[in-house]
């Protein structure tokens, strides 16, 4: 009897005490509202990586720290993160590959993906880079840099896009490639003077360039708003997510729901109901018909679990 009654609680205190313990390591609400630091630089949505699973941040805004420097991932090429404001929604970033090397191994154009950013509010131009040209030239020895190519040496110039007259261009031509990288207003204005150098050109690619991002700012802004913490639907990035106390909501908190709910109301209106209702069940086989067989026993747990309508595969309530 004493034995049976042991194994009861502790059965009992099992299952009441994992769930409860699972939803509390596991509440995006919770993890969500927990901001990542690489550096100097101090992350939240809309993005993600560095112990941040991706339903806290958006698609498109991985975030590594590779030797204390935040990168943000791209498809082609990688960016050093120099900062974020996050109430004004922007990111400088600088190219990774051309930060102390103005000569890489490949040559890539600035790409990012434009549904996610937008580079066009702030007064920047592009620099434009020509590699491997034959011929010097004339009057523009300021804008020149060596650079190896193929194991040669040969001269490669760099211009303020905007710039490039016709003159130049038939020069131009004859360099055998040429990428573009957006700079601030200060850094352009210094690449257009006369006495621009290589130094310059240098000090603008580690300036870096500012982008705004799109990743549903108004909808974080009203989640926010709510006291929610900002993320994406796990079963479907693209959608956004509100991660609140109470819950998970498509928009904000109270709002319609988008999928998962709040551990412990759910478990107090159900789960632990059912434990309760299970403790009177077992008390009756074990106290007052000690000699029933387990089979009747089990036959009273199914009924029970079909008469209170849920099922014991899962528990009630906890986010994905």
């Amino acid at each position: 009897m004493k034995s049976s009654i042991f194994a009861l609680v502790v059965i009992l205190v099992t299952a009441i005490c994992f769930p409860v313990l699972w939803c509390q390591e596991t509440r995006p609400y919770e993890i969500c509202g927990q901001s990542v630091r690489c550096e100097h630089v101090e992350f939240k949505y809309p993005f993600w990586g560095l112990r941040r699973p991706a339903y806290c941040g958006h698609p498109g805004f991985q975030l590594t720290c590779e030797s204390d420097v935040p990168v943000l991932v791209s498809k082609s090429i990688d960016y050093r993160v120099l900062n974020i404001d996050r109430s004004a929604h922007t990111i400088t970033i600088a190219r990774k590959d051309l930060w102390s090397n103005i000569c890489p191994e490949y040559l890539h154009n600035t790409t990012y993906d434009s549904t996610l950013f937008n580079g066009s509010n702030f007064g920047q131009e592009n620099v434009s880079m020509y590699y491997g040209c034959q011929d010097s030239i004339p009057g523009d020895a300021s804008y020149r840099f060596g650079c190896n190519v193929n194991e040669t040496q040969s001269d490669s110039y760099f211009y303020r896009t905007s710039l490039i007259t016709p003159n130049i261009t038939n020069f131009l031509v004859q360099c055998s490639n040429h990428i573009t990288v957006p700079v601030d207003p200060s850094s352009a204005n210094q690449l257009a003077s006369v006495t621009a150098s290589e130094s310059d050109l240098r000090s603008a690619l580690m300036a870096g360039f500012n982008l705004q991002w799109m990743a549903k700012n108004d909808d974080c802004d009203k989640c926010i708003q709510s006291n929610g913490q900002c993320g994406s639907s796990s079963t479907s990035p693209e959608l956004f997510a509100c991660y609140c106390a109470s819950g998970n909501f498509s928009l904000m908190c109270n709002n319609t729901k988008e999928g998962g709910g709040n551990c412990f109301s759910d478990l107090e209106d159900s789960y632990i109901g059912q434990i309760v209702n299970l403790f009177i069940v077992s008390l009756k086989y074990i106290i007052l018909e000690p000699n029933m067989k387990f089979v009747g026993f089990a036959f009273s747990l199914n009924r029970f679990g079909s008469d209170s309508g849920q099922t014991h595969g899962g528990f009630v309530g906890c986010p994905d």
